[in-house]
């Protein structure tokens, strides 16, 4: 999927706007077998002007996670935003597929959570602290981890 700039080129300060509503597999972001709950949402506005082409670009999709605390799956809301000024010699379109990824791999948190309040497993006897107070003792554990601790502080 490309858009040719030639149009933007030929209507200076013109504004043209863009919308690409496609499966994830349109903008090759299945590879990795992830699991979306919805189309991703590509919107593109540029702009010819001053010798340069310039372009903000949003994303917006629900991609299916497990929550890295708890493992539980959950829906991610991935939102992504994106703004440049394109010198006008250097570039003749613009890929919507790399500018598709580049906001979707930009918006992935590196440790996603179901929610901010997320207790996780219990490191003991691997429950879901969420849905069950399993009773172990916790201290406990990090009483294991004292003895390392000691050999910091020497």
């Amino acid at each position: 999927m490309h858009i040719s700039l030639e149009t933007l080129r030929n209507s200076p300060g013109q504004t043209y706007f863009y919308e690409f509503i496609r499966e994830a597999a349109a903008f090759d972001l299945t590879e990795d077998g992830a699991c979306f709950d919805r189309p991703v949402e590509v919107r593109l506005e540029a702009v010819f002007r001053d010798g340069k082409f310039h372009v903000f670009g949003s994303m917006l999709t629900d991609l299916i996670s497990e929550c890295s605390r708890c493992l539980q799956p959950f829906t991610l809301r991935l939102e992504g935003q994106w703004e440049d000024d394109l010198p006008a010699e250097e570039v003749q379109d613009l890929d919507v597929i790399r500018l598709a990824r580049e906001l979707y791999y930009a918006a992935l948190p590196l440790k996603p959570l179901c929610a901010e309040v997320c207790k996780g497993l219990c490191s003991v006897c691997g429950a879901d602290r969420n849905h069950e107070n399993c009773g172990c003792d916790l201290e406990q554990m990090h009483d294991k981890l004292s003895v390392l601790k000691k050999l910091l502080l020497e």
